[in-house]
C-alpha cells in the first residue's frame, strides 16, 4: 500500500493528465477522437518547444520573461524576409533561427554582465524586443505566406502532423543532452549550486550564456512553427507564450529555484494545459474561465514546489542534527 502511494506521488502529474482525459472524455463525446487528440498535440507543439527552452533556463537557475516577444521578433522577421525581401524559404528560416540565437545571447550576456537575476534582465529585454517587433512590422500583419513554408505548421506525414514530429525530435535530443552529457549535468549543477559548481571548475557564466542561446533557438523554432501554422504573421503572435511556458514548466516539476526538472515533465505540463484548454472549449467554457483556471493551477504548482523544497530542507537539517 505504501509502495503504491509512493509510486502515485512520484507520478502525480501523469495521474492528473489521465484523470483530465477521462473527465473530458466522459463530458464530451468528441474529446477522445483521434482527430481531436492529434489536434491538441499539433496546437501545442510550438508551445512545447518554447517550454523546453524556458525549462532549460529555469533548471540553470534563471527565468526568461522575454521569450514571448523574442518569438514575436522571429515571427515578424521570418515572414518579412520571405514576403517583403523575397528571400527563399530555407534562407528566411535559417536567418529566423539565427535571430533567435542572437536575442537569446543578448539575454545571457546582459545577465552575466550585470550579475543580477535573469528575471530582472529579461523583464527589460522583453520590452526592448516588443519595441523591435513593432518597429519592424509597423503594426502591420503579413499575409499569404508561401505554401512550402506553411507545410511546417500545417503538413502531415501519414497520420502525424509535421509540428508534432519536429517536437518529438527536439524532445529526444534535449532529453539526451540533459541526461547523458556533461553539458546537461553542468546545467543541473549550475542551477542547484552555482558557487559549488564554480569551485569545481565549471564555467558558470558560459553555461548560463549557452542555455540562453539554446532557449533563443528553441523559441525561434516555436515561432516559425506557429507562423507556418497560422499562415500569417504579426507582432502579437507568441507574445503571451511566456505565461503558459512557465506554468507548464512548474506543473512538470521544474523548480523556480533551479537544479530540478526534465523533458518528460515539461511534456506532461504542456499536455495538461492543452487538454484543459481543448476540453473546456468543447464543453462550452469561455476563454476568461480558462485564464482563471490556468492562474489557479500556476499558484497551486508554485505552492506545491515551495512546500516540497521546505520538506526537503527540514529532512536534510534533521539528518544533520541526528548525525
Amino acid at each position: 500500500m505504501n509502495k503504491a502511494k509512493a509510486i502515485i506521488k512520484r507520478n502525480m502529474i501523469f495521474v492528473i493528465l489521465i484523470l483530465l482525459i477521462i473527465l473530458f472524455g466522459i463530458w464530451s463525446p468528441n474529446f477522445l477522437t483521434f482527430k481531436n487528440l492529434m489536434n491538441i498535440c499539433t496546437q501545442n507543439a510550438y508551445l512545447l518547444l518554447a517550454t523546453i527552452g524556458m525549462g532549460l533556463v529555469m533548471i540553470s537557475g534563471g527565468t526568461d520573461l522575454s521569450i514571448g516577444y523574442l518569438m514575436s521578433v522571429v515571427v515578424v522577421c521570418t515572414a518579412a524576409l520571405m514576403e517583403w525581401v523575397g528571400l527563399p524559404i530555407w534562407l528566411a528560416i535559417i536567418l529566423g533561427l539565427v535571430i533567435g540565437c542572437v536575442l537569446g545571447a543578448v539575454n545571457g550576456f546582459a545577465a552575466n554582465l550585470l550579475n543580477i537575476h535573469p528575471m530582472i534582465v529579461t523583464l527589460a529585454t522583453m520590452t526592448v524586443f516588443q519595441g523591435i517587433s513593432y518597429l519592424i512590422s509597423g503594426s502591420q500583419s503579413i499575409y499569404n505566406l508561401k505554401d512550402g513554408f506553411k507545410f511546417l505548421g500545417q503538413g502531415y506525414l501519414g497520420p502525424i502532423s509535421v509540428p508534432v514530429l519536429l517536437a518529438i525530435v527536439v524532445c529526444i535530443i534535449v532529453h539526451f543532452v540533459l541526461k547523458k552529457t556533461y553539458f546537461g549535468r553542468y546545467i543541473y549543477a549550475v542551477g542547484g549550486n552555482p558557487e559549488a559548481s564554480r569551485l569545481a571548475g565549471v564555467n558558470v557564466k558560459r553555461i548560463k550564456l549557452l542555455v540562453f542561446v539554446i532557449c533563443g533557438f528553441l523559441c525561434a523554432c516555436a515561432a516559425i512553427i506557429l507562423t507556418a501554422r497560422t499562415g500569417s504573421a504579426n507582432s502579437s503572435m507568441g507574445a503571451t507564450a511566456m505565461f503558459n511556458c512557465i506554468t507548464a514548466c512548474v506543473i512538470g516539476g521544474v523548480s523556480f529555484i533551479g537544479g530540478e526538472g526534465d523533458v518528460k515533465g515539461m511534456i506532461v505540463g504542456v499536455l495538461i494545459l492543452g487538454v484543459l484548454s481543448n476540453g473546456m472549449q468543447l464543453v462550452g467554457m469561455g476563454i476568461y474561465v480558462q485564464y482563471v483556471v490556468k492562474g489557479i493551477i500556476l499558484l497551486a504548482a508554485i505552492g506545491y514546489d515551495t512546500y516540497s523544497k521546505s520538506v526537503k530542507v527540514k529532512k536534510v537539517a534533521s539528518t544533520k542534527a541526528a548525525a
